[in-house]
């Protein structure tokens, strides 16, 4: 009988809870540095060189520098199009990956635009950001 519980039982691990509650964890800071033009913070939890694709590239991705990431952001956030990302829902993708559903406020106040990221993150620190 124990068997058959045990069978029935999730998949996954305790690990894998804790490891995708930590990565969910990181994504809402990260957000939260880059809302507050805290670039050095947000630049903390990004890996070195980081794979990049956004609307514009279509299926290509590119692999860029943490550096240029960050001043990807801050020349959006200076050129009025995006003042912050809200989210509105994260959901857990396996063990490396965050989905982010959100909505960015640009200028004027009223210009709104839904946005979905993707982000894989190894080793506790962002590796690719798909951004939809």
């Amino acid at each position: 009988m124990l068997l058959v519980l045990a069978a029935c039982q999730s998949g996954d691990s305790p690990g894998l809870e804790q490891q995708q509650t930590a990565n969910m964890q990181l994504t809402k800071t990260l957000h939260k540095h880059l809302n507050d033009q805290n670039w050095q913070a947000a630049g903390t939890l990004c890996a070195d060189r980081i794979r990049y694709r956004d609307r514009t590239m279509l299926l290509a991705d590119v692999e860029e520098s943490r550096a240029w990431l960050l001043d990807h952001y801050r020349h959006l956030r200076y050129a009025g199009v995006r003042r912050a990302l809200e989210i509105r829902q994260l959901y857990p993708a396996g063990k490396y990956h965050v989905i982010v559903e959100g909505l960015a406020r640009g200028d004027p106040p009223d210009t709104i635009q839904p946005v979905c990221l993707i982000y894989t993150i190894e080793h506790n620190h962002i590796t690719r950001l798909y951004a939809y």
